[in-house]
């Protein structure tokens, strides 16, 4: 009987694993969806969807008279410097900092996130 486990077949089935892998990994960051670049993509990268932040931000700058876009970003950088995103919202719970937007209570730092989110796609 042959012998299956040659070098030459664990060679071949060890790179077709890799190529697989590759492709799989790769293909992540080649589908993914694009984004015009903005000034705050630093920012909007931290959002696990953009399109519904944006949706949601849409409600925040309807209750907004003077949104400072630029002012918001470099607040919202202050609060992310040390943090995740989920520490800072929940520092924002914590110490009662929410908004309303569209009907949900949100810890006021993913609302500006929201709301900057909704600019960069407008």
């Amino acid at each position: 009987m042959k012998d299956v486990f040659t070098r030459r077949n664990i060679l071949i089935g060890a790179g077709g694993v890799a190529a697989v892998a590759g492709a799989v990994v790769g293909g992540r960051y080649v589908f993914r969806k694009r984004y015009a670049p903005s000034p705050y993509d630093d920012l909007l990268a931290k959002l696990n969807d953009r399109d519904a932040a944006a949706q949601l931000g849409e409600s925040v700058l309807a209750d907004s008279d003077d949104f400072d876009a630029k002012a918001v970003a470099d607040d919202v950088r202050a609060r992310l410097q040390n943090k995740t995103l989920v520490q800072a919202t929940a520092v924002d719970a914590g110490e009662g900092r929410v908004m309303e937007a569209g009907g949900w209570i949100l810890p006021e730092t993913l609302a500006l996130l929201c709301a900057l989110a909704a600019k960069a796609a407008s």
